[in-house]
């Protein structure tokens, strides 16, 4: 992430008063981050970035563990749909990877 993503992405962030709440990465087309501070969630940060991130691409793409069941399912309410199942060769856990066109 810190030697590949970070100097070829757009970060967009997420400030509430002087904090950090929330950012997102995208490289290219693909959503390659999103975090959302832990005190923070469930209050529609993610929601807000993701939708940041739509209407600057009319295609993203991302990966997510498939135990990650909580992201996962964030990514289906948000309208992505997964397009194949692979193992991460950096981690060798599966995942999904999941598309959405607007």
């Amino acid at each position: 992430m810190r030697n590949i993503y970070i100097p070829a992405a757009e970060v967009y962030v997420d400030v509430q008063g002087s904090n950090v709440v929330g950012f997102y990465a995208l490289h290219g087309n693909n959503l390659a981050a999103v975090f959302v501070s832990p005190d923070k969630q469930g209050q529609g940060i993610g929601k807000a970035l993701v939708n940041d991130a739509k209407n600057r691409r009319t295609e993203l793409t991302l990966s997510v563990y498939q135990q990650n069941q909580t992201s996962y399912e964030f990514y289906l309410s948000q309208g992505f749909s997964v397009v194949s199942e692979e193992v991460d060769e950096n981690t060798g856990c599966q995942e999904y990877f999941m598309c959405l066109k607007r």
